[in-house]
């Protein structure tokens, strides 16, 4: 510290003083966790794609990852899943290859490209850590 400052000189952050309202905390439109877009993934774990494999009861598909979070993530299909259909689903992330259950919560699309919105279910604790670690990478990355 600087000789002939002390840590009084230093203004207090104190209700008046400082706006604590922490908008940082919110995220878009109210999700329960961050998202990381494969734009993100890709460059985090050294690929161009991210292959994503969808098995419903009767069929395997393989796609692309849009994004994803601890909650679940979103794929490039080339098919239709109905709302609420059981799947499992693995993606390889780089630091392991998650393979979880996860019901079906969101389907846009049309012909043969289809955005898959999957709500994991039970994520393994060691899934989930591979999942914040990038997400940490990415802020890590952006603050320098």
């Amino acid at each position: 510290m600087n000789k002939g400052i002390s840590w009084d000189d230093i203004p207090p952050l104190e209700e008046g003083v400082v706006d604590w309202e922490d908008k940082q905390r919110s995220l878009p439109e109210n999700r329960a966790f961050v998202r990381l877009d494969r734009g993100a993934v890709s460059q985090l774990v050294e690929v161009r794609e991210i292959v994503v494999w969808v098995a419903t009861v009767t069929d395997m598909y393989g796609g692309t990852l849009v994004d994803i979070s601890k909650g679940g993530l979103a794929a490039h299909l080339p098919v239709r899943l109905a709302m609420d259909t059981p799947v499992r689903v693995g993606v390889s992330l780089g630091c392991e290859r998650v393979i979880v259950r996860g019901l079906v919560r969101h389907v846009t699309g049309q012909r043969d490209r289809y955005v898959t919105g999957i709500q994991f279910v039970d994520l393994a604790p060691d899934a989930a850590e591979c999942i914040e670690g990038l997400y940490m990478a990415e802020v890590f990355c952006h603050a320098f």
